[in-house]
């Protein structure tokens, strides 16, 4: 099962390159809409047929495979509120690899909101990313690593949801939101656990650059060690809040016991594919945007 999971998503990075190297370019030549909409358009093309081909291929139930189940308004609220007392610390990974990396996910941002309407960069930036995003790694991924457990599928779901962002700094907070949201849809049972708060979070930077004024004159940056002390102290600040919305949301939601069969729990994680999959994060991920920085 494990295998098999792993030579799917070799085809999601594989496919989700050449649309990025080779669609991508010739939709916004050729195309007679704005960037923003050729945008919506690309994450139409690239995660619809990736969703589509595994529950084809698998012949698994759509509802059962996306764990599309109602959730309960409390389960909804905890996970938001978890989400938002966790995003200090994605700042914080932000601040310690900027050094290494300039934030490419901000830049875009930025860009990208001269660039059309607020509906269709909440629709481009918020709503796309909760649905696709989330379908692909915290429904499709979950399910095709059940075999190896709770943690590993989590761990594994989170690592690939990571590496797709092609992006070293993007990849590493994205690894520790993809923990979280993976942990929200196991103890729920629903992805919508994950949806909400992908949505929220997204939906929050996109009308911060959006309705940003714009900035008279030069602005002093604060240095790295100024961005370091406030980020910490905002996560000190948030960690007791954050435990406390966990510990709530753990006792809401207890897992029942968990029994793998004695080949499930020998089942190999690392396989030929998933080698790959790491090869190609590197080569088109990591070292071009060191390069450039």
């Amino acid at each position: 099962m494990t295998r098999r999971t792993n030579q799917y998503f070799l085809f999601v990075f594989l496919y989700f390159l050449l649309c990025s190297e080779l669609l991508a370019p010739w939709m916004a030549r050729f195309l007679p809409f704005s960037s923003i909409w050729v945008n919506i358009l690309f994450q139409f093309i690239v995660f619809l047929p990736l969703i589509g081909i595994y529950l084809k291929t698998e012949r698994v139930p759509f509802r059962e495979c996306l764990a599309l189940r109602p959730i309960h308004w409390k389960n909804a609220l905890l996970s938001i509120g978890i989400t938002y007392c966790a995003l200090p610390f994605v700042s914080m990974i932000v601040i310690l690899t900027s050094p290494l990396q300039p934030n490419l996910a901000e830049e875009s941002m930025q860009a990208l909101s001269s660039s059309g309407s607020f509906p269709a960069l909440l629709l481009f930036i918020a709503v796309q990313p909760a649905i696709f995003e989330e379908c692909l790694f915290r429904g499709v991924a979950l399910h095709g690593y059940r075999s190896l457990g709770r943690w590993r599928a989590l761990l594994v779901s989170a690592f690939l949801f990571g590496m797709l962002h092609m992006n070293l700094q993007q990849a590493l907070y994205a690894f520790a939101l993809g923990a979280l949201f993976a942990f929200l849809v196991q103890r729920t049972g629903s992805i919508l656990a994950s949806m909400l708060p992908h949505f929220f979070i997204n939906a929050i930077n996109c009308a911060a650059s959006y309705f940003a004024p714009p900035q008279m004159g030069i602005v002093a940056e604060p240095s790295w060690l100024q961005q370091m002390f406030f980020s910490g102290l905002q996560c000190l600040i948030f960690l007791p809040f954050l435990a406390g919305l966990l510990f709530w949301f753990v006792r809401r939601n207890p897992l029942p016991s968990e029994s793998l069969p004695v080949s499930c729990r020998q089942e190999k994680i690392i396989t030929l594919s998933l080698i790959f999959i790491i090869l190609i994060f590197i080569l088109f991920g990591v070292l071009p945007n060191l390069y450039a920085f």
